[in-house]
């Protein structure tokens, strides 16, 4: 995840940079040149945000439970994601309810050795692994 913290903090810089560009364009263009530069601006700033959402999503891949609970965001950020109704535990809860789930719809194939690859797959190893994160994020992320 470390990869996915230093493109968010070099994204942000460069946020800041396209923010003062774009804040140094006329707020009411009145020549073609001066809307054409605004709409440049623009452009590069929908494009920064589909790179951002682009690389996160790759991120989220890699380890999703690291991009849920966004080691990058500040103290602020995580009391609105409270707010919000997100929680450390979310994710957690998502997947033991997901896996139990696909547990149960597929019993007969999971007990004739088929492997389903989803999360009704996961051996005890795992849901230890699984237990072992949520003791590990919870105490993290409280403040």
């Amino acid at each position: 995840m470390n990869g996915f913290t230093s493109f968010n903090d070099s994204w942000f810089q460069q946020l800041h940079r396209l923010v003062q560009q774009l804040s140094s364009c006329p707020k009411h263009p009145t020549t073609t040149e001066h809307q054409h530069h605004l709409l440049h601006v623009i452009n590069k700033v929908m494009s920064h945000y589909a790179e951002y959402y682009h690389v996160k999503s790759l991120a989220a891949e890699q380890d999703a439970l690291s991009v849920f609970v966004a080691p990058w965001a500040t103290t602020l950020e995580r009391s609105l994601h409270w707010i919000g109704g997100w929680r450390p535990t979310t994710a957690f809860h998502l997947v033991y309810s997901e896996a139990s789930i696909h547990f149960e719809a597929h019993i007969i194939d999971i007990l004739r050795g088929f492997r389903t690859g989803d999360l009704g797959d996961l051996s005890p190893a795992q849901f230890r692994r699984v237990s072992e994160l949520q003791c590990e994020t919870v105490p993290a992320y409280l403040f």
